[in-house]
């Protein structure tokens, strides 16, 4: 310790230069650092900024997605609550009353109007079953794109009950002629039942649905 008090006494004013030059070099590393330190925290946060803008905007996207299918699927159930006592037993009244007053009358002519009138009321309750299926199954295949493996693999298992919904609303529709005209009651109920029965089914699917999108929505 002596010999290197000594040294620098012989010596200050080099001495004083290296100290000089090690504080400047320390003070230029601390500053060095410290704006490398800055720029580093910048870049997190835009990083972290851009991070949550996105997350944002897939949250938002998938939220609105799934608001709108469902909102979808409940304005079908809406407008189909009451199809068979404001849609269906008309149908089926008005042909009764045109075919039973054709029979009477022996009117081949007008028996066959009012069985042609009946198959076009019909047709067009099919078609128009068939065009929401369609809306319902292009939502599902737009879903599946940002979905998880999860949500899709649900999405396909509920868009296979309302294709069988629909399968079997068709048949019921096909059937209708045979309840009108032979007044199968035991066809209808059996119809009605397995209805009942993919109704349920669906019912308790679309609520997993629900479930597994609100919990992927809690993780985004």
């Amino acid at each position: 310790m002596e010999a290197i008090f000594k040294m620098i006494s012989e010596q200050p004013e080099y001495y004083a230069w290296v100290f000089g030059i090690v504080n400047f070099l320390w003070v230029f590393f601390l500053y060095i650092n410290k704006k490398r330190h800055d720029k580093e925290l910048v870049q997190l946060k835009q990083s972290l900024d851009l991070d949550l803008e996105r997350r944002k905007k897939v949250f938002e996207m998938k939220s609105n997605q799934y608001e709108n299918y469902f909102k979808n699927i409940d304005e079908i159930h809406n407008r189909h609550r009451n199809d068979y006592y404001e849609i269906v037993l008309p149908i089926i009244n008005e042909f009764n009353a045109s075919y039973l007053r054709a029979n009477v009358m022996g009117d081949q002519v007008a028996a066959a109007a009012a069985t042609s009138k009946f198959s076009e009321d019909i047709g067009k309750l099919t078609r128009d079953g068939f065009d929401e299926v369609q809306v319902m199954r292009s939502q599902t295949n737009s879903l599946r794109l940002t979905a998880s493996d999860s949500v899709a693999s649900t999405l396909d298992e509920l868009q296979e009950l309302y294709d069988k919904l629909f399968e079997h609303s068709e048949k019921m529709i096909r059937d209708i002629a045979n309840i009108a005209l032979y007044g199968d009651q035991e066809l209808a109920r059996s119809n009605q039942d397995k209805l009942n029965d993919l109704g349920e089914i669906t019912k308790k699917k679309s609520q997993i649905l629900r479930e597994k999108m609100r919990s992927e929505l809690s993780t985004i």
